[in-house]
Order: structure tokens, then sequence, then C-alpha cells
């Protein structure tokens, strides 16, 4: 059953990078975003099919794929951040390096990946041995924070704001549902991606 919610996840974060390539100009921070979509619907998949491939070398390098997406991917959310807000050139150069130290951090927990094989319920996924604090998850998630904010106020849109607090609430719970930080990420870039998209004219 959890394992086809994950399925059905990923599906909805490959919904919306069709959407970011169908229904925007594409701009390079929505190509970054649909980047993004590309990897956490990845991430999604796997652990969505690891019951059904087994512990074993596939899953496990399968796997690795997951973390290298999150560490390499997950920091460039604050450069999208920082684009969609208009932000002026001095915040910009700081938005790129803390990318790049975020990106950094994130290679260097890599370096000293454990993966060992756990499930919950009908699922089965190569996790950490030992997890590292997610400080770069935390700090990409109060830079969405404050960009959803300013959205919220600048342009009325809630979906951005909504998403990245269902984020925020469902890696909480995620310590003891693991498959719950999946839907969040998904509740993320459902938000993000409403972001981009065209209002619909009301005449």
């Amino acid at each position: 059953m959890i394992s086809a919610l994950l399925l059905l996840t990923a599906l909805v974060q490959l919904a919306c990078v069709a959407l970011l390539w169908t229904r925007t100009t594409r701009p390079a921070r929505v190509r970054l975003l649909a980047v993004v979509g590309l990897g956490v619907a990845y991430d999604s998949a796997i652990i969505g099919l690891g019951a059904v491939l087994g512990a074993g070398a596939l899953l496990e390098t399968l796997s690795i794929g997951r973390f290298v997406g999150h560490a390499l991917l997950t920091p460039v959310l604050v450069l999208w951040a920082a684009d969609r807000v208009g932000a002026g050139q001095r915040l910009r150069w700081s938005s790129i390096a803390l990318t790049a130290v975020l990106i950094a951090w994130g290679v260097f927990e890599l370096a000293h990946l454990d993966l060992i094989p756990k499930e919950y319920a009908d699922t089965l996924r190569y996790a950490s041995a030992e997890p590292a604090p997610p400080i770069v998850p935390l700090v990409v998630t109060v830079v969405l924070l404050a960009a959803s904010i300013w959205l919220l106020r600048r342009e009325s849109r809630w979906a951005p704001l909504v998403g990245t607090v269902l984020l925020v609430g469902a890696s909480g719970a995620a310590v003891a549902v693991p498959p719950l930080g999946n839907i969040g990420e998904a509740a993320m870039l459902v938000g993000l991606t409403a972001a981009e998209l065209p209002r619909r004219s009301r005449t």
C-alpha cells in the first residue's frame, strides 16, 4: 500500500515537471526546478520499487543516486527562490555562495555515506546507517519559507507557502513515518510549480 502510494507520489512529481516544461516560458530557474522535480520523483520511485527489487547490489546502487540527487539538487532551490522573488544583485551573489556551500556540505556527507537496508510497512529502502543532522534541508526550507511569504504578500500566491509548510510538517513526521518525507517533497514541488504557472485571466 505504502509502496503504491510512493509510486503515485513519483507520478505527481513528474506531472509537475511536465507542467513546468509545457506551461511556462522555461527561464533558467524553471529548468532548475524541473531538474529538482526529476530528482525527487526518482527518490520516490526507487523507494516505491524497493520491495519489488529486493535488498541487494542493484537497489543499493540505485539508492546512491537518491542521495547524490539530494546533495546536488536540493541546494539549487536557493537559486530558484532568489530569482523568483527578483532579488537584487548582492542577494543573488549571496544565494550563489550559499548554494555552493550547501552543495559542498552535501558532497562531504556523501563521502561518509554508509547505506543499510531498512523496512517500513511494505517498503524497502537503503538509508544511512548514521543519519547526519538535516542541516542542508533545513537551510533550504528556511529560504523557501521566506520566498513563499514574499510571494504571498506581493503576488497573493498561497500555494508556495502551503506547500512549504506541508513539507516542514511532513519532514518532522518522517522521523517516525519515513514515506511522509517524500509526500512532503511532493507538496513542496506542487507549491513551487504553482508559483511558476501563469494565472488565468478573470475576463
